[in-house]
């Protein structure tokens, strides 16, 4: 026997018998039979029980073409106007129920009150501003401790919070769930790892690790979701011992290590300096895709491992994955690293037409950064030049950090000024002109430029430096006696700094944004935040293990020329990732090959 369709009108005689049938299947209806199953449910009673009547509001939203006829079906029914119907009439109307919502709540004085289940289909169909608006407006209609009361509103309210960036508001709603559930812990979760992810907070990060710990010690099993963002915190602090655990948990309660999974301790482990490890998991990834070949292409890149990138983009071309801008630009960041031009710029100009890729800013950018560092600074100009897009502050600080490496004071200073009018108030710009002129050992204009920026109330972002050891993060500033055992590490930076003269260290002052006498810039060097981290690690960390430490900024030139004697005089490898790539100090040598 043939299927009625869900859109087609019933007879009149199926109508007369009982018209619930057809109100459930039906989606729309023409405006005779939508009057009909209207009539019929007043008629015969029917439209007395709210559920029914909430069916034919239901059909209402797609049958009756005027809202306000729609609404007046609402308020003219024979039931007095509740909240159960005008929400029945809402969730009719997603995604676009928002002139609907202020009709029958906002107006003044509203016509019906919201209750708890007014919201949260609301919240998750709208896009993010109007999101935050209505639950903002939920926080005023039922109170603060509405999310406590329903699990389902919490957990629309968390995520409405959670696509907006907003982790106090976020935070407010989840501590106030009595026993939150598996959805509100990933929704606060992955709002703390948007934060990481857009801006590099370490304080988030540290958060994401401890938020897990309550989650494990609870009732709630940590599922796929969650693992993702707690390794992304890991890779974030590089706490290798944590993000080993997290691993190691998954696997003991046989989560599945699916692409994201995977591709996500794929970037953990490159991050953390385990390029070993990175490289296992790749080579065990079943399900394979796009977005993990770039999480190790961006692998290699970070550690200079440029030919080893281009091998292993050779293998994702042949084997057929799509190609995007991301596996573009990783390529070109591991022929940067690696100094190999020819290599940077034969992609950067096959890009479209062998790749269908259209370059964006960040291609011009790191062609910029290929050509810059390999003094080819008068290409690169003419490669800004000859943009099709406007260029961007990145590329002129690239073009003269450039510069200053290789001694262009005319053509940096140009450039400076071609920033300064793109972007006048941004302090990085006023730091990065100071070290320009400290690296040219002009020491008034650099002085010139500190003025300029005290006078704007800008400070340069103090040098921070996380060591991971056995599990546990320490955290160094610049000069910092906070720790415990700062007695004990300041002995041990004394230490050191005798045994690399002994070996011939001659500081290189020139890191040293100040016109001091020689000794007090080699004081200042000594208790850099990186410094501090080594000289600990030495008094705390087992003999022969290696040395992790990430860097919130670019290490100086003397800190990583010490950092190498340190490798050799200790006999301890040391593992540094700063804000541009690893380095990776071994028996005197860096993998940077002085080139970073």
């Amino acid at each position: 026997m043939a299927q009625m369709s869900p859109d087609a009108a019933p007879s009149r005689h199926a109508l007369a018998a009982d018209p619930l049938p057809a109100l459930r299947r039906l989606r729309a209806a023409a405006p005779r039979v939508f009057g009909q199953l209207h009539a019929l449910l007043l008629t015969s009673g029917l439209a007395l029980h709210s559920p029914n009547f909430a069916l034919l509001l239901r059909l209402a939203s797609s049958s009756v073409p005027s809202l306000s006829r729609r609404l007046q079906l609402l308020l003219c029914s024979p039931l007095p106007p509740t909240s159960f119907l005008a929400n029945s009439l809402l969730l009719a109307h997603l995604p676009s129920a928002l002139p609907l919502y202020s009709l029958l709540f906002l107006a003044s004085p509203p016509l019906l009150r919201p209750n708890e289940f007014t919201y949260p289909a609301l919240l998750r169909a709208s896009p993010p501003r109007t999101a935050l608006a209505l639950a903002t407006h939920s926080l005023k209609f039922l109170g603060a401790g509405a999310a406590s009361r329903d699990r389902v509103l919490g957990a629309a309210l968390l995520d409405a919070f959670a696509r907006c960036g907003r982790i106090a508001s976020c935070r407010r709603v989840f501590d106030r769930i009595v026993q939150p559930d598996l959805p509100a812990w990933n929704a606060l979760l992955t709002t703390y790892a948007r934060r990481v992810r857009d801006s590099s907070c370490a304080g988030e990060a540290a958060e994401i690790l401890e938020l897990f710990a309550r989650m494990v010690s609870s009732t709630v099993p940590p599922n796929e979701i969650t693992l993702v963002t707690v390794v992304g915190a890991c890779g974030e602090l590089g706490a290798l011992g944590h993000g080993l655990w997290a691993h190691a948990y998954a696997l003991r309660h046989r989560l599945a290590v699916n692409c994201y999974v995977a591709t996500a301790l794929v970037e953990m482990y490159t991050r953390c300096g385990k390029m070993d490890l990175a490289e296992q998991v790749f080579a065990g990834v079943t399900d394979m895709d796009t977005r993990c070949y770039n999480a190790m292409l961006q692998g290699l890149a970070f550690h200079g491992h440029g030919r080893a990138a281009l091998t292993l983009f050779d293998r994702m071309c042949a084997e057929g994955y799509p190609i995007d801008s991301v596996t573009v630009l990783a390529v070109m960041c591991a022929c940067a690293h690696a100094g190999l031009v020819d290599e940077g710029r034969w992609l950067f100009d096959r890009m479209e037409i062998q790749f269908g890729v259209t370059p964006r800013i960040e291609h011009y950018g790191c062609m910029v950064d290929i050509l810059g560092r390999a003094g080819q600074l008068d290409v690169a100009k003419k490669l800004i030049r000859g943009m099709d897009i406007p260029p961007n502050a990145a590329m002129y600080r690239s073009l003269i950090r450039a510069c200053g490496i290789h001694g262009k004071l005319e053509l940096g200073e140009r450039t400076i000024k071609e920033l300064m009018r793109l972007e006048p108030e941004h302090s990085g710009n006023y730091v990065l002109l100071s070290n320009f002129y400290v690296r040219m050992r002009l020491w008034e204009d650099a002085k010139k430029a500190r003025k300029e920026m005290k006078a704007m109330g800008i400070d340069k972002s103090p040098g921070s430096s996380l060591l991971d050891i056995d599990g546990v993060l320490h955290e160094f500033l610049i000069g910092d006696k906070t720790h415990p055992a700062s007695r004990e590490m300041y002995a041990m930076v004394q230490e050191i700094e005798a045994r690399l003269k002994e070996s011939g260290h001659r500081p290189s002052t020139t890191a040293v944004m100040f016109n001091v006498e020689e000794e007090d810039k080699a004081d200042a060097l000594s208790y850099h935040s990186e410094r501090l981290a080594i000289a600990f690690a030495l008094i705390a960390s087992s003999p022969g293990a290696p040395i992790r430490i990430i860097k919130n900024l670019r290490v100086c030139s003397d800190c990583h020329e010490s950092t190498k004697l340190v490798s050799r005089v200790y006999g301890r490898e040391i593992i540094m990732r700063d804000r541009t790539r690893f380095h990776h100090f071994r028996d005197g040598h860096c993998s940077c090959g002085d080139f970073w």
